[in-house]
C-alpha cells in the first residue's frame, strides 16, 4: 500500500478561493499527453517530527483515459517520500492538478489564474481577524507607499490603541488571505484612497464612515 495520497485541488480551492490556484477545467481539457506536465500534491505522514507532510511534484501526462483518469510518469525524485521515484507511473484525475506546463500554446484564458492574481497585493490586518476569529469591522484605505500595497487596513473594531500600537498585532499579507476568512467587504475594495467603512453591528452591512 502506498504511503502517500493525492490532495483534491477542488476542495483546496473551495477552502481558499482567493489564494489557492488550480487551472480551470477549460485549460485542463486542452492538456495533451506527452505535450504537458502537471503538478500534483503528494500527501504523506511525516517520517520524522518537523518534516513537511506533502511534496508538490511534476508528472508528465502519458494518457487520458475514457473513465476520466490520467496516467503519467513522475518527473523527479521525491525528497521525503520513500516509495516513489522518478519514472514511476502515477494515476490521477483532473481534480488533483494544481499547475501545468505545456509545449503547446493554449487558446483559452485561465480565469482561475486571473482571480488569484487579482488578490495578491498586500494589506495590513489585525490579528483579531487572522488569529482570534473576529470579522472585519472597520476598514480604511491610506496613501500607497509601494507598488504591491493596496493601501487597505482591516481591523475588527475592538482593538485598543495599545493593541494597535504594537506592530506584532498587525500582519502584512496578501489581501486574498483575508478574503478567505471574510469576503463580506469585497465590493468595497475599489473605493478610493481616504475611504473608511464600518460594519453596522445590528445588520452586518457596511456604511461609509464620515467624521
Amino acid at each position: 500500500m502506498s504511503s502517500w495520497s493525492l490532495d483534491n485541488a477542488i476542495e483546496l480551492q473551495n477552502e481558499f478561493p482567493y489564494t489557492f490556484y488550480r487551472p480551470s477545467d477549460a485549460v485542463i481539457e486542452r492538456l495533451k499527453p506527452e505535450a504537458a506536465t502537471v503538478k500534483l500534491i503528494f500527501r504523506f505522514d511525516p517520517y520524522e517530527k518537523g518534516q513537511p507532510s506533502a511534496e508538490r511534484m511534476w508528472v508528465i501526462i502519458t494518457s487520458v483515459n475514457k473513465d476520466g483518469t490520467y496516467k503519467g510518469t513522475l518527473d523527479n525524485d521525491p525528497y521525503y517520500i520513500k516509495d516513489l521515484k522518478a519514472g514511476d507511473e502515477i494515476t490521477f484525475r483532473r481534480e488533483h492538478i494544481i499547475q501545468y506546463d505545456t509545449l503547446d500554446e493554449l487558446d483559452v484564458e485561465d480565469i482561475n489564474a486571473e482571480k488569484v492574481e487579482q488578490y495578491l497585493k498586500k494589506c495590513f490586518v489585525s490579528n483579531h481577524i487572522m488569529l482570534e476569529g473576529y470579522k472585519v469591522g472597520r476598514l480604511y484605505r491610506e496613501e500607497l507607499d509601494e507598488k504591491e500595497y493596496t493601501g487597505w487596513i482591516f481591523m475588527s473594531g475592538y482593538e485598543t490603541q495599545e493593541y494597535v500600537d504594537d506592530p506584532n498585532n498587525l500582519q502584512y499579507i496578501a489581501i486574498g488571505t483575508v478574503l478567505n476568512l471574510d469576503d463580506s467587504f469585497i465590493h468595497l475594495l475599489e473605493a478610493p484612497i481616504g475611504s473608511e467603512f464600518e460594519r453596522d453591528k445590528a445588520t452586518g452591512t457596511f456604511y461609509l464612515f464620515e467624521e
